[in-house]
């Protein structure tokens, strides 16, 4: 090797071959006798490919920005994320993939298991970075995501300084429900932090209508019921995010993010019964109020080290406490005005957690990229439950103390490749063992201890179609599982105050074992210059051991337990695109638009059909959405969102309904300057009332409910203001 002297220091031959270079251009450049004017020189046009996860990633990947959760200014996350691709949100807040509703959909904060009475309610959509939906199981997540995992990415600290106030009021059905939010970043040489705070105060009001029927054996009516319910009441909300980023030697770094919520809330409600055929209800009116706090706290601490070649070593550790109080008081009365109920009911949930996790991962054999990690977490919950009655003529006074500890350890390792098999085809293969434990024990049940291991093998894998412009085809193998929720294993009885069949008390069974499934993927993904997207493909899935509640008589109670009921079948199509009508065509007008649309099927061979599908399952969803700029400053939309669930027969004797919801949304963002904004929006201008039923039949005679649920429209504003 020989040392070369370039500006009076000793450098070597790459430096100098360099230099050398550079000072050839120079010279060349001096040397031109005739130097033609800049406006003699041709225009040269330089093209970038933008990264997109979706197209380039092997394993499949949906990114959605915040630009597009807070487009609407919907208040909460749970009301932007359902016009997602394949993303449904129901009545109750519950968030589902494909349409598969009763925990098939693995929800995540930051990559992790989110603590215990967290909600997408809870979370503002101007503190969120942006949202992962990953369609097929990936080993670095936990394979318990049978129908897919929705991953949300808080915000970090960012490279800019900036400061966003946000400032908010919407109004439904006369209650107001103002919202502030603040934001400010900063960054230095070596660090950078973000915070973002959100508060909300909501006022709500909610009306019911229901009618119950029964017959006997022979199909002749014998009962006639009406029912009404008023609920109102408020609800505080107060949130941190805050995130920090420091930068160490040799391109390493540590961050944190965090988050806090803080939640209050009180409600009111008045449920009356008219019985106008059979006997009457033990209550025929009750008032009931609950008393909401809690709290909850999460941290992770991630550091980054980058090695050599390529090499690099990724570790995380995080901390969460959640605390959680409920009041529930509940008088009934009779049909002549006297009280013969007078129930207090308190509990108290605490959890605390840890976790942590990490991947090292590192360039092998030229075309592949390795990964092993690990992941491991354990979570601790007590639950105090203490139930009063007050001694009333003519009524037996339940009272009880119950309390219980559990403990739930999860550990999980796995090894991971993405292969560049060619530049027009690309593998991913991954192989996650994961281990879960649960211990309980309380003063009313003996001790629940269960362990649960599974081995994932996972595969995926992308055709670049030779002769297309951007066509590809995705294939995707997985096994997953979906482990039983605590609730679902303790044997505590939780009573109905009037109990029925269609109402029955609940217990928990603690033989109850995970399902598991083994699921394809496939799908022709077509990505266009002008930004443009088609995508069309089909799942199906095949679950062993499908947990699902059947209703039967203890004595004089009606109950209902989890049972593993044998295999199910799930399959689906789903379809979504995107494009800009102004890059279709010369002179077209600027709009954005956007469709997408899943439909699924199911059967669950234990149960006799017609209708025997997965319970809760979505057959149809659907969301058709533009957006138009009508000049530099403001920008319309409108968004029309369809889903059905129709009829499910969940066991021999029980079946449920859900009636169709349509949904119409709009707004206005009205651009002042780069610092000022405003935004307006209505949702849900169809006003769709929710109808909801349910039956139980058996050899005595069948007793059925109907309701309806008043669906108001809703009516922001908000301005955001920057500095």
């Amino acid at each position: 090797m020989m040392a070369a002297i370039v500006g009076g220091r000793s450098v070597g031959p790459r430096e100098a071959a360099c230099a050398s270079a550079v000072s050839w251009l120079l010279a060349s450049c001096c040397a031109s006798a005739q130097t033609p004017s800049v406006d003699s020189l041709p225009p040269v046009t330089v093209a970038v490919d933008r990264y997109d996860a979706r197209r380039d990633d092997t394993a499949t990947k949906i990114i959605v920005t915040r630009d597009e959760l807070v487009r609407f200014g919907d208040t909460t996350l749970a009301e932007s994320i359902k016009r997602l691709p394949g993303v449904t949100v129901s009545s109750n807040g519950a968030i589902t993939l494909r349409g598969l509703g009763n925990g098939y959909t693995q929800i995540l904060l930051n990559g992790e298991r989110p603590p215990a009475g967290f909600t997408l309610e809870s979370l503002d959509p101007g503190s969120i970075e942006r949202i992962e939906i990953l369609r097929s199981a990936t080993a670095d997540l936990s394979t318990e995501a049978i129908a897919g995992t929705i991953n949300i990415i808080l915000r970090a600290a960012t490279k800019t300084d900036a400061q966003q106030v946000t400032v908010g009021l919407a109004t439904s059905r006369g209650k107001l429900t103002p919202t502030l939010g603040w934001r400010i970043s900063d960054q230095g040489a070596t660090h950078s932090y973000g915070l973002s705070v959100a508060a909300s105060h909501r006022n709500f009001l909610v009306n019911e209508q229901a009618i119950e029927i029964g017959t006997d054996a022979a199909g002749q009516q014998n009962s006639l019921r009406t029912s009404s319910l008023q609920a109102n009441g408020q609800q505080d909300q107060l949130s941190l995010t805050p995130s920090a980023k420091l930068k160490l030697a040799g391109n390493d770094t540590l961050s944190f993010q965090g988050f806090a919520l803080a939640m209050r809330s009180r409600k009111y409600g008045d449920l009356r019964s008219q019985t106008l055929q059979g006997e009457p209800e033990q209550y025929a009116r009750r008032d009931q109020r609950t008393d909401t706090s809690s709290t909850l706290l999460r941290g992770d601490v991630n550091w980054v080290h980058e090695l050599e070649a390529g090499r690099r070593l990724d570790v995380k550790a995080g901390v969460n406490l959640a605390a959680r109080n409920v009041e529930f008081g509940e008088q009934g009365f009779s049909t002549d005005g006297s009280i013969t109920l007078d129930d207090v009911t308190r509990s108290h949930v605490r959890e605390r957690g840890l976790s942590t996790a990490g991947k090292y991962s590192t360039p092998f054999m030229g075309d592949h990229t390795l990964a092993l990690g690990w992941d491991w977490g354990i979570s601790r919950r007590r639950e105090d439950r203490v139930q009063y009655q007050r001694d009333l003529p003519g009524a037996v006074a339940v009272n009880s103390d119950q309390n219980f500890d559990a403990q739930v350890d999860r550990l999980a390792v796995y090894a991971q490749d993405e292969w560049a098999v060619t530049p027009h085809w690309s593998m991913y293969l991954g192989l996650r063992w994961e281990q879960i434990s649960l211990r309980s024990q309380g003063n009313e049940f003996a001790a629940v201890r269960s362990i649960e291991r599974l081995l994932s093998p996972l595969a995926q894998t992308v055709w670049k179609l030779p002769g297309t412009d951007n066509g590809q085809l995705r294939l995707g193998v997985s096994r997953t599982f979906r482990a039983p929720p605590i609730q679902a294993l303790i044997p505590r009885p939780y009573t109905s105050t009037n109990n029925t069949p269609l109402n029955p008390d609940t217990q928990g069974n603690p033989a109850l074992k995970p399902e598991r499934a083994v699921g394809v993927d496939l799908s022709y993904e077509r990505f266009a210059k002008s930004g443009a997207m088609f995508s069309v493909g089909g799942y199906a899935r095949q679950i062993d051991g499908i947990i699902r509640t059947e209703v039967t008589q203890v004595g004089d109670r009606w109950v209902s337990s989890p049972l593993n009921g044998g295999p199910a079948h799930v399959w689906g199509i789903e379809m979504d695109t995107r494009f800009d009508v102004s890059k279709l065509a010369d002179g077209a007008p600027p709009l954005e638009m956007r469709f997408n649309l899943t439909s699924g099927w199911s059967r669950v061979d234990a149960v006799p059909g017609p209708d025997n599908r997965v319970d809760k399952q979505v057959r149809l969803s659907s969301t058709l959405a533009a957006d138009y700029r009508v000049n530099s400053q403001l920008k319309v939309g409108s968004s029309f969102t369809f889903k059905q669930v129709g009829r499910v027969r969940t066991s021999l004797r029980e079946a449920n309904y859900t009636g169709p919801r349509r949904e119409i949304d709009v707004y206005g963002l009205l651009t002042a300057s780069r610092w000022v904004s405003l935004r307006l929006s209505l949702s849900n201008l169809l006003r769709q009332d929710e109808v909801t039923g349910s039956r139980y039949v058996d050899e005595e005679g069948s007793l059925s409910a109907y309701s309806r649920r008043v669906s108001p429209m809703t009516v922001r504003a908000a301005l955001e203001v920057r500095y």
